[in-house]
């Protein structure tokens, strides 16, 4: 069964309804109310059922900050997607997952599942709430530095994106003064065309200019910047 959900638990099933639930991109964009999710699976998990979570891949994350994955400074990692949505992307570290879900399940398999980063879970018996899954690891130095990585990836996207911003607008501001160049030499043309020779100049002159020159690389950054993004 196929299920969208946009609205808080619980769901409108009964106790134990199924043997599995696969979570196949869930938890890589939910990074308010996880833990809640996470117990609503647990509550429609049979004994005995299975969940399946994916779980965003390490490509994804150094393509949005431009750094190495480093398990010691990713716990649970939230990202700007970058692609316009305003939405996010959620990285999970094997050492977090352990620590954080293990509350609640029994971690089965963790790693590459059918050609994507997933972790299979059991769920464990016993109440648990969600403040107890979201709580730091006691003694869990990595806990510290992963939020404090944290704060520094969403820095540099926000100067990343800044950078991108700058660019685009200065090649529009270029753009904008070619054009009106060029309608100042069209009319120029006109001029001569209408009361005999005049100094003609064409747009070619406007692209030898030092201006156009000089800005030409910071244009060419501006287009790799966006498909960067």
């Amino acid at each position: 069964m196929a299920l969208e959900h946009s609205s808080d638990p619980p769901l409108e099933f009964a106790d134990a309804s199924f043997q599995l639930i696969e979570a196949q991109s869930a938890f890589t964009s939910i990074d308010d109310g996880w833990a809640r999710w996470l117990l609503e699976a647990r509550r429609l998990l049979a004994d005995g059922g299975l969940l399946q979570v994916g779980l965003a891949d390490q490509s994804a994350f150094e393509r949005l900050t431009g750094s190495e994955w480093d398990e010691s400074r990713i716990g649970m990692t939230v990202l700007a997607s970058l692609n316009g949505s305003g939405g996010s992307v959620v990285f999970h570290s094997e050492w977090w997952l352990r620590a954080h879900l293990g509350r609640a399940f029994e971690v089965v398999a963790m790693g590459e599942q059918g050609g994507r980063r997933a972790v299979t879970l059991r769920g464990r018996a016993g109440p648990i709430s969600a403040a107890d899954l979201e709580r730091p690891e006691p003694g869990e130095e990595r806990e510290l530095a992963a939020a404090s990585a944290n704060a520094a990836y969403l820095r540099s996207q926000v100067d990343r994106l800044a950078r991108s911003h700058r660019a685009e607008l200065d090649e529009q501001r270029e753009d904008m003064n070619r054009e009106l160049m060029r309608r100042a030499y069209a009319e120029a043309d006109l001029d001569w065309a209408r009361r005999g020779p005049l100094a003609t100049v064409v747009a070619a002159e406007y692209e030898a200019t030092t201006s156009w020159r000089l800005t030409k690389p910071l244009r060419a950054a501006g287009k790799i910047l966006r498909r960067a993004k």
